[in-house]
């Protein structure tokens, strides 16, 4: 199992595990190795993504090693993954829905965007941000959610 962040799924990246295995010494002992791993992260892999190493598990006789990791989505403290689309929930002053308002949204990777609402906002309201959605293995990101909540 390998736990990702959901920027790296957003992102991609490269990522590094080191694995403990037993190997089969020139003399026929099995012996312990330790080995590091580099994983690319594609954008856009998804909880349970498999990623195989031909040959990098443990050695036994008449067995041909395959180390496979399978993708694990950290919780994210803002954003929740629903398929291909992102979900954030973001409170608005109870005052602002009915006079329209502007507001400054968080984005992974540390960036802001900022809303512009001209209409009135109602409980469930949703809110497309453009071009923010998590990116598709076959490439591309379409757009993202952002539901409203009043405090």
């Amino acid at each position: 199992m390998l736990e990702c962040t959901l920027e790296e799924l957003f992102h991609g990246g490269l990522r590094k595990i080191k694995v403990v295995r037993d190997v089969i010494s020139d003399e026929g002992i099995i012996v312990q190795e330790e080995e590091t791993l580099t994983i690319n992260l594609k954008p856009g892999w998804k909880k349970g993504t498999k990623v195989t190493f031909e040959g990098k598990d443990d050695e036994k006789p008449g067995y041909i090693p395959a180390d496979i990791f399978s993708i694990q989505e950290k919780r994210h403290p803002l954003f929740r993954r629903q398929g291909d689309d992102l979900e954030i929930a973001v409170e608005i002053p109870s005052v602002k829905p009915l006079t329209g308002c502007s507001l400054s949204v968080p984005l992974l990777g540390r960036e802001t965007m900022s809303l512009h609402f001209n209409d009135i906002i109602y409980p469930g309201y949703e809110k497309v941000i453009e071009g923010q959605r998590m990116p598709t293995a076959k490439g591309g990101k379409q757009d993202a959610k952002a539901n409203m909540l009043f405090s």
